[in-house]
């Protein structure tokens, strides 16, 4: 499968004390990213993913080479249908900086990515931490279909950027059809950051000579129109692309719908795409209780998907956290409750250590892939839990069936209590392997195990 790698930068200078030999990061480490596509044929399409890092969460060395340091990011593109690895790459992203009082360490790195693709689905991981200390690390997950392109009039995905401008500079990783498109990966937009949304959209299958009506429009999470802008447009060619602005200073804060439509001369519908961002407007008084801004991370997310994934992550909660979740009905809630939750195992609060909600979710993927058996999804089996608690076992060894024992596995832990071992059994047949015994404290213990594999 052909690829086409396009890596951009953008460089921010950040603060330091001339006489610092190595910062300490202000906040944990996060990446932002989001992914466009946009057809090349009608079976192929190039996917865009474009990540966000920040510098003042890197730690920077000060050597005699300047004020430096780096990000690495891994990016695995799998088949989802037979779980293939049909890309897998890695970037190192230097970041240099400078002693000046005019610098500013929360602006973010973006960067962009371009591969192509054929039709299919697919599943993006992509991992990034810091390279002066990789124990930093973030990781995002994203599921992609790249379809069939129809036959009549379509839409790309919007891309959402914080700027776009003319351009010439064909080799610049951020260019295309002639324009500058500086894509904004956190999909959040403000007074104080991006108070204009910049979108880029491409039209395929239009008729050369006919008049369309362009509508962008913005609507609130009760699907209320908050902003609406209209054009008239001859575009003159079968594929178009389609820019603008739409100004959100006067939005309060909150989670919207960004839509495009294409209306006919009649004022039909002829093709529409939408694209859910965020507005951070305190200064805009709200008549609802604002969102916490860990909830923030749920906001794309439903009552049903919040509910599927506490369930998921009911492992780590505690019987008092279970009751309590069951009580709350609602999505807003929910989402209040699970940025608590997961706030709270991430700071070490519920006695877990090194978990973070993008690890566990990146663990609950694996889990249903490797591990899913008599109609469960992995992460409900016996192996699909240990996995999501201790990660990757040291050793796995395997024992298939025999005429004198059923199948089964022991995994070996040497760095959990000086060394443990997880035994599972295949006692039905069917692939589902079920705990038997363990040496790890707080789990099932059961010296006489190997009785259970006549």
């Amino acid at each position: 499968m052909k690829k086409i790698i396009l890596s951009g930068l953008l460089f921010c200078l950040v603060s330091l004390h001339s006489k610092s030999q190595l910062n300490t990061p202000q906040s944990p480490f996060s990446l932002n990213a989001v992914y466009n596509r946009f057809w090349q044929n009608d079976s192929a399409a190039y996917l865009e993913i474009a990540t966000a890092c920040y510098p003042n969460q890197i730690a920077l060395k000060k050597d005699s080479n300047g004020i430096h340091g780096a990000i690495d990011l891994l990016i695995k593109i799998k088949n989802k249908t037979d779980d293939k690895i049909v890309q897998a790459d890695r970037f190192r992203i230097p970041i240099t900086v400078q002693d000046s009082v005019h610098g500013s360490s929360s602006k973010s790195l973006i960067n962009k990515f371009t591969y192509k693709l054929d039709q299919g689905s697919y599943i993006i991981v992509i991992n990034g931490f810091d390279n002066g200390n990789p124990l930093h690390r973030d990781s995002v997950i994203i599921p992609v279909e790249i379809l069939v392109r129809p036959k009549t009039v379509v839409l790309s995905d919007i891309e959402l950027a914080s700027n776009i401008t003319e351009s010439h500079e064909v080799h610049d990783p951020f260019y295309k059809n002639s324009l500058r498109v500086i894509t904004n990966p956190s999909l959040v937009f403000g007074k104080s950051s991006y108070p204009v949304v910049f979108h880029y959209v491409e039209a395929y299958n239009l008729n050369k000579d006919s008049l369309y009506t362009v509508e962008i429009v913005v609507k609130d999470p009760n699907g209320e129109i908050k902003k609406k802008i209209s054009k008239q447009k001859r575009y003159g060619v079968k594929d178009a692309v389609e820019v603008g602005t739409t100004p959100i200073m006067n939005l309060s804060s909150g989670k919207y719908v960004f839509q495009i439509r294409v209306l006919d001369g009649s004022m039909k519908e002829v093709a529409q795409a939408k694209r859910y961002l965020f507005i951070n407007n305190p200064q805009v008084v709200q008549t609802t209780s604002p969102m916490s801004v860990k909830a923030l991370e749920f906001l794309g997310m439903n009552a049903d998907e919040l509910e599927k994934e506490f369930r998921a992550a009911k492992y780590l909660a505690t019987d008092q956290e279970i009751k309590t979740f069951s009580k709350i009905n609602n999505a807003e809630g929910r989402r209040e409750f699970l940025a608590k939750f997961w706030s709270d195992i991430e700071n070490g609060q519920n006695h877990q250590t090194g978990i973070t909600r993008a690890m566990y979710l990146d663990r609950i993927l694996t889990a249903n892939q490797r591990y899913h058996a008599m109609g469960k999804e992995g992460w409900q089996s016996d192996r699909g839990r240990v996995y999501l608690l201790y990660s990757e076992p040291d050793e796995v060894e395997r024992f298939p069936s025999s005429t004198d024992a059923k199948p089964y596995e022991i995994w070996d832990y040497n760095q959990i209590e000086s060394g443990v071992i997880f035994v599972f059994i295949d006692q039905s047949g069917f692939g589902d392997y079920r705990l038997v015994h363990s040496t790890k404290r707080g789990e099932l213990q059961d010296e006489s195990w190997k009785q259970h594999l006549q």
